[in-house]
């Protein structure tokens, strides 16, 4: 019964908040600038100092100022969150101590106190598990009447030792959208990396404790390193920061890894993490993650693009204050491979770049005292072993390097945080989930014909570099130059991110015009064989290796095999090529520049040949052919003729010699001697 009775008061007490009334606020400001200790032990007296400030028209006669003291353990993360969330006129615990003012408080005036409750006169159980946050609040009176409120909480902890909670903090350092073809030097830069600036306030940030990691983008910070003093301080800082924290890179460029995988090139996004990883800006070899955009959602695409990729991670947008968080550190099974998942902690996260948005009228003393609160219900959740926590601010928040000290000072003070480096997180045991659904492009993304035609430029850009031993110099700049337009920055400046695609584009196509096919004249071949002469023209710096290949359109012309020609930087060569006629007629030859892998590299040339092989000519094979079969028949008549004076003489040898033939006209000789 009496457990229940007590449920009963702590469920009127925390009961969730009701909407402020819409009178005039409190005319006192109540701040609150410290408890003393953070975390209250047994036999410990609990001090709470607070300035009261006049805000009102009224002068304060009979001010006053008590402690007020709610002795029923939360139980829960909201029940942290309703205290806090609580009007003015709510409830705020039983008034423990009490502190009158000594002079009356002006308008516009304010008065520290100090309210100390002795340890003798705290309430709370000294027993195992009841450990945890309570409620607790300053109260400014006038004549007994409340005229201000400020809310935080006492840290109960009689335990010997508990089961902390793994809290890692990771900062983002993404630069602004930047234009690599921009002729004029950009002042913006050096604004944003001043102490004041949002890149300079990132870097104190980080500075704040070693166990802070971050995610940069090294096309930032060797931006940054050609820019102006306040830029290469920055970028000289940032190289330094990472020797000594956890380091994590970008992308080049940081581009929009959902855009790239909607538009299917994800070959595009793998170089923008391969110039990662070799950039030795923030050392090379560094891990690569991706961080999702304000408002972006991990989709099924996105994960599977990052995962082909091989990045170490991808850490989802920051959800809202009071929202739930995903699982902090999860792993998912895509179609590009097993990827990593980290998800921050919303309202925890909010604490390090505008704790107002989580305590109203934050002090150093109450956000501190509101980040131990949420971690002990974590660490209450599951005491053997707490999920980890990832404070991870999103990318439109700007870290407060006073938020960042205040917060990482309580985490180092209370026994159930532990805080770990990001990389201990990523080694530490994941949540397996299942692969997010597909998404839908946002407003701001880039389109996808604006990312094909930036790969498609690039990618003619290498093919027509395999010219010249000598690569590098034609592709100089052409990676930063393609990935600068898929920048996450340019989502705020659509217009200007399309214009700038355009001007890529032309400018890495205008690498690869250089080389050319002098003109050449219509030709007459009139023998079977004809000589004649290209000559190739080369307008780079750098010597270029290539192929001629003519190609007719009929096969009453054909090319000898045309050995490759090296010609030199801004120089001309002449290449000898062999024609062979075959039949009359009038065809038209293309000439076209190949490079040693195949790929077209010059505009084609064209002419018409008119083919007629002479009378001669052809006779001259005819002939040829005659003679030869003359001399064959010769050579046969020749054996023949042989044969027959052989058989002739052994026909005379058997028979004796023929009778002579009679005299013509006249008679005999045996006759005329008779």
């Amino acid at each position: 019964m009496l457990s229940a009775a007590l449920a009963l008061v702590a469920g009127l007490i925390l009961a969730p908040a009701l909407p402020a009334s819409a009178a005039d606020p409190l005319p006192v400001r109540v701040e609150i600038t410290s408890i003393s200790p953070v975390v209250l032990r047994p036999g410990e007296d609990l001090t709470v100092r607070a300035t009261l400030h006049n805000d009102g028209t009224s002068v304060l006669k009979n001010a006053a100022a008590d402690l007020r003291i709610n002795y029923f353990r939360m139980g829960s993360r909201d029940e942290v969150a309703a205290w806090a969330d609580r009007a003015d006129s709510e409830l705020a615990g039983q008034v423990t101590v009490v502190q009158a003012l000594d002079d009356p408080l002006e308008p516009g005036a304010s008065a520290d106190v100090t309210l100390t409750l002795p340890a003798a006169r705290i309430q709370f159980t000294n027993l195992p598990g009841v450990w945890g946050p309570r409620g607790l609040a300053v109260e400014a009176t006038e004549g007994g009447a409340r005229v201000g409120l400020a809310r935080s909480y006492a840290l109960w902890y009689p335990e010997q030792s508990v089961t902390p909670v793994p809290v890692s903090v990771l900062l983002p350092v993404a630069g602004p959208a930047a234009n690599p073809l921009a002729t004029t030097p950009s002042t913006e830069l050096d604004q944003l990396t001043s102490p004041t600036g949002r890149l300079g306030r990132s870097l104190a940030a980080i500075q704040v404790d070693d166990a802070i990691g971050f995610a940069a983008d090294p096309a930032l910070v060797e931006q940054a390193r050609a820019g102006g003093p306040a830029s290469q301080a920055w970028a000289q800082a940032m190289t330094t920061a990472s020797s000594r924290h956890a380091t994590f890179t970008l992308p080049w460029s940081d581009p929009d890894v959902a855009a790239v995988a909607r538009a299917d090139e994800g070959s595009l996004f793998q170089v923008a993490v391969d110039h990662a990883r070799t950039s030795d800006v923030l050392g090379a070899g560094r891990r690569t993650m991706v961080w999702a955009a304000p408002g972006q959602n991990l989709d099924a695409e996105t994960a599977a693009a990052a995962a082909s990729a091989d990045v170490v991670a991808a850490v989802t947008r920051t959800p809202a204050v009071g929202a739930n968080s995903a699982v902090t550190h999860a792993r998912m099974s895509t179609e590009g491979g097993s990827l990593d998942r980290l998800g921050p902690d919303g309202t925890l996260s909010a604490l390090l770049s505008d704790p107002t948005t989580v305590v109203p009228d934050a002090t150093d003393a109450t956000t501190a005292q509101r980040a131990l609160a949420e971690l002990a219900l974590v660490a209450r959740e599951s005491e053997s072993t707490p999920d980890p926590v990832l404070l991870a601010p999103g990318r439109d928040q700007v870290p407060d390097p006073a938020a960042v000290r205040v917060v990482m000072t309580a985490l180092r003070s209370a026994p159930w945080v532990q805080v770990d480096p990001v990389s201990t997180l990523l080694v530490g045991t994941a949540t397996q989930v299942d692969v997010p659904a597909q998404g839908e492009a946002a407003d701001d993304e880039i389109a996808p014909a604006e990312v094909a035609a930036l790969a498609t430029a690039r990618g003619h850009a290498v093919d027509f570099s395999a010219i010249t031993p000598d690569p590098t110099t034609l592709l100089t700049g052409v990676d930063a130059e393609t990935l600068a337009p898929l920048s996450l920055a340019w989502r705020a400046d659509p217009t200007g991110r399309t214009a700038l695609a355009g001007n890529v584009v032309k400018e890495v196509s205008a690498r690869t015009v250089g080389l050319s096919i002098a003109p050449i004249s219509d030709l007459n071949v009139l023998s079977a064989e004809a000589p004649m002469r290209v000559t190739v023209r080369n307008d780079l710096e750098v010597p270029a290796t290539v192929q001629l290949v003519m190609t007719p359109r009929k096969a009453c012309l054909q090319v000898d095999p045309i050995d490759p020609v090296t010609v030199e930087s801004t120089s001309s060569a002449t290449v000898a090529v062999h024609l062979q006629a075959t039949a009359n007629c009038d065809v038209t030859v293309t000439a076209t520049l190949e490079s040693p892998a195949g790929d077209v590299v010059a505009a084609p040339r064209e002419f018409t040949a008119r083919v007629a092989p002479t009378i001669e000519s052809v006779g001259t094979y005819a002939v040829g052919a005659l003679l030869v079969i003359g001399l064959i028949l010769g050579i046969v008549r020749t054996v023949r003729r042989g044969q027959s004076a052989r058989r002739g003489a052994r026909t005379e040898a058997e028979t004796g010699p023929a009778p002579p033939l009679p005299v013509l006209g006249g008679v005999p000789d045996e006759e005329q001697g008779t």
